[in-house]
């Protein structure tokens, strides 16, 4: 299902503490999928020889989680129209290598945190969170698919 331009409000109308703290639900969101897919740790070579105790309150992995976040927070400012998704998806295949199933995984978990952390989401907001988390996951695709990069 594609978002519709009301999910998009709806999320943005949760957002705020996010958008105000990204680097603080950044390091949880990476820190969650750290432990819950423990070979995405492996994917960020800063990160992945690092235990658990080192990971929490490190500088680096609050500073790589804020930009998760900000990144996120334009895609959903723009409605998923803006250039955000590209310029991630260059990076992300061509120097990161990053295979297209991990934009699944760390939207799951975002959809987690977000539960958790946001106090009083309706199953309506989450939903909205969901379609407009699939519709990045859509574009990230495709523009894997134009770069030619098919992990």
């Amino acid at each position: 299902m594609c978002a519709s331009a009301a999910d998009f409000d709806a999320v943005l109308s949760f957002w705020a503490p996010l958008k105000a703290e990204p680097k603080i639900y950044g390091e949880i969101v990476l820190q969650r999928m750290f432990e819950t897919k423990p070979d995405s740790q492996k994917l960020f070579p800063k990160f992945a020889d690092l235990s658990k105790e080192q990971l929490q309150n490190n500088p680096d992995l609050q500073a790589h989680g804020g930009i998760v976040v900000c990144k996120l927070t334009e895609f959903l400012q723009d409605k998923g129209q803006g250039k955000a998704v590209t310029d991630l998806a260059e990076t992300h295949a061509k120097q990161h290598k990053i295979p297209r199933i991990y934009f699944q995984i760390i939207s799951d978990v975002i959809v987690e945190v977000a539960a958790e952390k946001i106090e009083g989401l309706s199953s309506d907001a989450l939903t909205a969170l969901k379609n407009a988390l699939k519709m990045f996951q859509t574009k990230m695709g495709e523009c894997y698919d134009v770069l030619g990069f098919d992990k």
